[in-house]
């Protein structure tokens, strides 16, 4: 079960704090945000992800090392919010 404390909360986007590679998270954000970025701190690639009516996004996770940072971002400019995410192994 998750707790708040297993959440990021940001004003306008809000993710798990951990993730599994190869899995998918599902980041909520705010009502003005139509897409979600999601940056791979190892490589620097980043990837647009369209946002739900509802305003949630399911993202696809890379297969990617565990210990991976994603950096999730809404917005631009002044209005930009972003919370960092760890990609943990799948293996025991």
């Amino acid at each position: 079960m998750k707790t708040v404390g297993d959440f990021q909360q940001g004003e306008g986007v809000r993710s798990p704090s951990t993730v599994t590679a190869g899995g998918t998270i599902t980041v909520d954000v705010g009502p003005n945000d139509d897409t979600v970025e999601v940056t791979n701190g190892s490589t620097g690639t980043t990837k647009n992800n369209e946002v739900a009516p509802g305003k949630t996004a399911s993202i696809p996770i890379p297969n990617v090392p565990g210990g991976t940072i994603l950096y999730i971002s809404v917005g631009k400019g002044p209005r930009a919010r972003s919370i960092i995410v760890e990609v943990i192994s799948s293996s025991p």
